[in-house]
């Protein structure tokens, strides 16, 4: 198959049905409004005139709709998807437990796939790129090892970074303060936080005027403040105004695994929000001064 295509509209996914490519299985599904029957892009059924076919990104878009599986390639069956799950859970469990960040047509050869369908089937199910999964799990690792660490300069390399340089210019976005404030404990420090709701229960998000600095999942609400505590001893915590409150609840809510990623590991589906919940409050403007409540 032609490694551009990306099947981003939907004349690319009518070629890849006219050619039954096997590869777009799981990406996307098609239907015939004259049989009312949807399928998969690989099925051997001949195919309807283009103007009666209609796609859809997973099965249940489809049958909302009021399309029926087909018989013959059972696209609720989801071989081809399962597969597609299995391979990118194992390249997250490579991600986690590799000592440096590996490289992506490296994880693209262990999934048996192409590095262009590679990346398009791990951001489809996790909502990430592979490359924004490595530097989470990178940044996961440094927050952990940076209190246990020596010197800040073994914890960097024991994050996996190359170099200082490469370090520092993403530190503030990783830490939301100085490294040497993290270690320490964030003394002195202004920390305001907020706590919503999400599939995987409360999230905790606390910020500096830097930046994030923590989210924080898998406990209840009180159980969460204690570990932010615990990780800033020397901070000052306050509840966060309403401000950030509307904005960490709306960035929670963007933030969610998509639908067709819903039976990856839960540590994948807590990394991956993570990472997106960060990224949907970067470079944001700094919220009004923190207020107790």
């Amino acid at each position: 198959m032609d490694g551009t295509v990306s099947y981003a509209d939907d004349e690319e996914r009518w070629r890849a049905v006219l050619r039954r490519d096997r590869q777009a299985d799981g990406l996307f599904y098609y239907s015939v409004r004259t049989t009312g029957i949807y399928s998969r892009p690989s099925c051997v059924s001949r195919p309807a005139r283009r103007a009666n076919t209609v796609f859809f990104t997973d099965p249940e878009a489809a049958e909302r709709a009021g399309y029926r599986p087909c018989r013959r390639c059972r696209p609720r069956g989801n071989s081809s998807h399962d597969s597609h799950l299995t391979a990118i859970a194992k390249a997250c469990e490579q991600i986690h437990q590799a000592a440096e960040a590996p490289n992506l047509d490296a994880l693209a050869e262990a999934a048996g796939f192409s590095r262009f369908h590679f990346h398009r089937v791990f951001k489809r199910l996790t909502g990430v790129t592979p490359q924004a999964y490595v530097a989470a799990c990178r940044a996961e690792r440094l927050r952990r090892v940076i209190s246990e660490a020596e010197t800040v300069t073994e914890a960097i390399y024991r994050s996996g970074f190359a170099s200082h340089g490469n370090f520092y210019a993403m530190s503030q976005q990783m830490l939301g303060m100085t490294p040497t404030s993290f270690r320490t404990g964030g003394e002195s420090i202004a920390i305001s936080f907020s706590v919503a709701e999400s599939p995987l229960g409360p999230v905790l998000v606390a910020k500096t005027e830097k930046g994030v600095c923590s989210v924080l999942t898998g406990g209840e609400r009180g159980l969460l403040v204690r570990r932010l505590r615990d990780r800033f001893p020397k901070a000052h915590l306050v509840r966060a105004n309403r401000e950030f409150d509307k904005r960490v609840t709306t960035a929670v809510r963007q933030s969610e695994l998509p639908r067709v990623g819903r039976d990856l590991p839960l540590g994948v589906h807590v990394t991956a929000m993570s990472e997106r919940l960060r990224k949907a409050l970067r470079d944001t403007p700094s919220e009004p001064s923190v207020q107790k409540r």
